[in-house]
């Protein structure tokens, strides 16, 4: 029997810590079974949040399994690092590759993780207060990323020491948080993602033109920065920041995957759990929790705008909600993540687009328009149709950001998906 794993919540609306419930994992055999229990005080205290409404809801007594990620509850999955945190920490402390998440979760350290959960071995939290490296320090800290991901020595230890300390992040690609503070006082935490030096393309430019794109078509997206940093003597790196959707006022935002709302696995080990990504599904999902009709609209103008543009990432951990705390309810996050293939066109997305259609089609898109909240197909066609337009009209704000092969490809692809959707 492991030694219990406390979880913690930054409070929503006073943004005092408290502890939610622990987390047990006992080793079998040939498999781990993980629970989750909701803190007797927690529930006496009144608190009404939940920290997943749907694997999770607020029940007394009760000893939630864990049936997915080897015995991790969905939440403190997604409070886990993903593929570049899970490197950083194998790095410092000589953890072997695929060891247990839990390993990951508690390593991982609770000064930067996403969203407003923290964990620890003690039953009271004691969580640092948000911090980051300031923006003034982007340079210095691309070019350590950079060291890091080749695993060159450290070109400022101190920084580095900081990277180690914070690998909570998620992706497969170098990250890390910086803070700007504003001329009021108030701080905008941006997450930072340089270009690779194997990129068959400027990865920063595309995902900053595709959200500006997003924008245009009236579609509700993470602001983004792109900039070069560095010097012509030594190296200039493409860079973007993505204002981070889960920080507000100094405050961690309470925030969810649509993996765990679905209640699938990402990455996914099984083709039936790569069968519950679903976009109808995720809509339902988002009704089920109380997003008010315009999210779940929101969410079928973005599966449109992934098969536009040939987002074919578009997997459930590229999807969340947030509680906001003003309306004492879940929304749809902002998009983000959302960067073309750049190899041949898709002819699919990873999230269905009807039940068991991912194909790119008007007939996959329209056939399950009820569950996002249209009267009737006819609704739906006419907001594909002027959707449809938007993201066209839209290109035409960013083509001139793109590199030309970018650029051409896109435009080729556009025009190519618009004939394929439009009625």
């Amino acid at each position: 029997m492991a030694q219990p794993l406390y979880v913690y919540l930054q409070r929503p609306d006073t943004g005092e810590w408290v502890t939610v419930g622990r987390y047990l994992l006992t080793k079998g055999s040939s498999e781990s079974m993980g629970s989750f229990r909701y803190a007797p005080s927690y529930l006496a205290a009144g608190h009404t949040w939940s920290i997943d409404p749907i694997n999770l809801p607020l029940m007394a007594e009760m000893e939630f399994a864990a049936p997915r990620y080897d015995g991790l509850p969905d939440a403190l999955r997604d409070a886990c690092p993903d593929a570049w945190g899970k490197a950083l920490i194998e790095r410092a402390y000589g953890v072997p590759s695929g060891a247990h998440e839990s390993r990951y979760l508690l390593l991982a350290g609770n000064a930067d993780r996403w969203g407003a959960l923290a964990v620890g071995v003690h039953k009271k939290p004691s969580i640092a207060a948000l911090s980051a490296p300031r923006l003034a320090q982007l340079t210095d800290l691309v070019l350590e990323l950079h060291a890091i991901a080749q695993r060159q020595p450290p070109k400022h230890a101190a920084l580095r020491k900081r990277l180690l300390g914070t690998p909570s992040l998620g992706g497969a690609r170098p990250k890390a948080t910086v803070v700007e503070t504003l001329a009021n006082g108030e701080q905008n935490f941006w997450l930072v993602k340089p270009a690779l030096l194997g990129d068959a393309a400027d990865i920063p430019k595309l995902e900053h033109a595709c959200s500006l794109w997003a924008s245009a078509a009236g579609l509700f997206a993470a602001p983004t920065v792109y900039e070069v940093v560095g010097d012509k003597e030594t190296s200039q790196i493409s860079t973007l920041r993505v204002l981070r959707f889960d920080r507000a006022a100094g405050r961690r935002l309470l925030t969810l995957s649509a993996a765990s709302l679905l209640q699938a696995e990402y990455p996914a080990a099984t083709k039936e759990q790569t069968a519950r990504w679903s976009y109808p599904r995720l809509a339902e999902e988002l009704k089920r929790i109380g997003a008010p009709i315009e999210d779940r609209q929101e969410l079928f103008a973005r599966m449109v705008f992934n098969a536009v543009i040939g987002n074919d990432d578009d997997h459930p951990r590229n999807h969340a909600v947030i509680w906001q705390q003003t309306h004492k309810r879940w929304r749809l996050s902002p998009s983000f993540d959302v960067v073309p293939s750049l190899d041949d066109t898709p002819k699919q997305l990873s999230m269905q687009l009807c039940l068991g259609r991912r194909d790119i089609s008007r007939e996959s898109i329209l056939m399950d328009v009820l569950r996002f909240g249209f009267v009737n197909q006819t609704e739906a066609s006419d907001f594909l149709n002027r959707l449809l337009g938007r993201i066209e009209h839209g290109f035409d704000e960013v083509r001139g950001l793109l590199d030309a092969p970018v650029s051409a490809l896109m435009e080729t692809r556009l025009q190519r998906n618009l004939t394929l959707l439009r009625a």
